[in-house]
């Protein structure tokens, strides 16, 4: 990443020098900020919707239509009011950690009558002035969702109040450069998580084989030139011919823990 020629300072002390030609605003000057009423429950005389709820929200960055949204119902006026559009940002407002509130999530494709749930709060940006993908990366940062972990109320249940989400401060670069910035930012995320997905692959290899080689010493012994005899087991196959094969009852007393006798136990390990 280059740096910028000129920097100045932001005003805010913990946000230190920021790029000359960005600016510092509160998030309810470019987005609406809306807290949803919309319960879980089903009433007679209101509309059939897909409800999106907090477990969606914390589970996918990326609320797409073929999530396996909630049956429920609401008002019309509701729906009007919190029917999620392509590029809100969804925040949970609610948690039981301190640390995990603000959880976002960005709505990446038209939705059918999905309507935004109890416990999140939506973000609409105002057209030409903030893109949608650019506030969701910044409620992914310390920057913003710092912010919102001091702001909570509660003590074993944590609580996010609207006038902390409006009137957090963040970033706000101009709109194209917003747009380069989540450009820039889902080719490093993509790039990453492909690293990632190799790394995870490889663990999985790593484990076959850690299990392949225990299989392989117990079963066969540690002398690949060793006599090998038919165990007579399917599925155990050849054993090294030295070898007997038993009921493991034939070798070892074997009693469920509920059976001990629990005046016999010492404090000697074995």
């Amino acid at each position: 990443m280059k740096h910028y020629s000129e920097y100045r300072d932001s005003g805010v002390s913990w946000l230190g020098a920021i790029p000359k030609h960005w600016s510092v605003k509160k998030i309810k000057f470019v987005a609406d900020v809306m807290t949803s009423n919309v319960d879980k429950h089903i009433k007679d005389g209101e509309k059939a919707i897909r409800l999106c709820n907090y477990v969606d929200v914390y589970y996918n960055d990326r609320i797409t239509d073929d999530l396996p949204f909630m049956e429920g119902t609401a008002e019309l006026r509701e729906i009007e009011k919190f029917g999620l559009a392509k590029s809100d940002v969804l925040v949970t407002k609610d948690s039981e950690s301190w640390d995990d509130i603000a959880v976002p999530a960005i709505i990446s494709e038209k939705l059918n009558q999905v309507v935004c749930g109890y416990h999140l709060a939506i973000m609409r940006t105002y057209p030409g002035e903030l893109d949608g993908e650019y506030l969701f990366r910044l409620l992914c940062s310390e920057a913003l969702n710092y912010q919102f972990k001091i702001s909570a109320n509660g003590v074993t249940r944590f609580g996010l109040p609207t006038y902390a989400l409006k009137n957090a401060l963040m970033l706000f670069p101009d709109l194209e450069e917003q747009r380069a910035i989540c450009r820039f930012l889902g080719r490093e995320s993509s790039r990453i998580d492909a690293l990632i997905e190799k790394k995870r692959r490889l663990l999985e290899l790593l484990e076959e084989k850690r299990f392949a080689i225990i299989t392989q010493a117990v079963t066969k012994g540690l002398d690949p030139t060793v006599p090998m005899k038919d165990s007579g087991i399917e599925w155990l196959g050849e054993v090294p011919a030295h070898w007997d094969v038993a009921p493991v009852s034939a070798r070892y007393d074997v009693q469920l823990g509920k059976m001990l006798d629990t005046n016999a136990g010492t404090n000697t390990c074995l």
